[in-house]
């Protein structure tokens, strides 16, 4: 017998266990898995639904240096907030490098998800703003939720039409290592929004 058949079959044996674990995993794993996808990134296309026109170009690394202003208040097509489709979508943002106020959101608002909400005492039912910047969020008094600093935002947006890219590396890392179930993020459990 070649000697390269038995190389083979110990790859294939693990391949299948592997594979057969996958498919065998509950529903409730594959949500997560898909729920860890969508955090990797907000990415889409934004539109202005009315007459008049909005404008953005704004960038922000890590919550620490927003860059521009943007004000939009329309609709993304694509992927945003750990939802997907045409979503809801506003953003109204400002920044000088060291300084700068957020308040952006994509879909519907979920109270109990720390990239949506700061964690205190008074529950907040909607998107709020926030400070940003290396000294706004050292000397405001607004906090951004927690997910912020784990996220760079880029937005342009000229007229009627637009796209927005939010990439998470942190949650990258969490999708890839997910598969294990292993949840660095600990967002794996986030409770839905509870029902008007």
């Amino acid at each position: 017998m070649n000697g390269k058949y038995y190389y083979h079959v110990p790859v294939i044996y693990v391949l299948s266990i592997l594979l057969g674990s996958i498919l065998l995993q509950s529903c409730a794993y594959m949500k997560k898995r898909g729920n860890d996808a969508l955090d990797m990134f907000d990415i889409g296309v934004t539109i202005t639904p009315k007459a008049m026109p909005d404008g953005a170009l704004y960038i922000d690394f890590f919550n620490m240096t927003p860059l521009g202003a943007s004000h939009v208040d329309g609709k993304l097509l694509g992927i945003g907030y750990r939802q997907a489709g045409f979503l809801d979508y506003q953003s109204e943002n400002w920044g000088v490098l060291a300084y700068g106020s957020e308040k952006q959101g994509a879909g519907a608002f979920n109270p109990n998800d720390p990239r949506h909400a700061r964690k205190g005492e008074t529950p907040e039912k909607d998107w709020t703003r926030h400070d940003a910047g290396f000294i706004g969020v050292f000397t405001g008094d607004t906090p951004p939720p927690k997910y912020h600093y784990k996220e760079c935002s880029r937005m342009v947006h000229i007229g009627w039409i637009g796209i927005m890219l939010d990439i998470r590396p942190v949650d990258i890392a969490d999708f890839i290592l997910g598969w294990s179930t292993l949840d660095i993020q600990s967002d794996d459990n986030i409770p839905k929004p509870e029902k008007k």
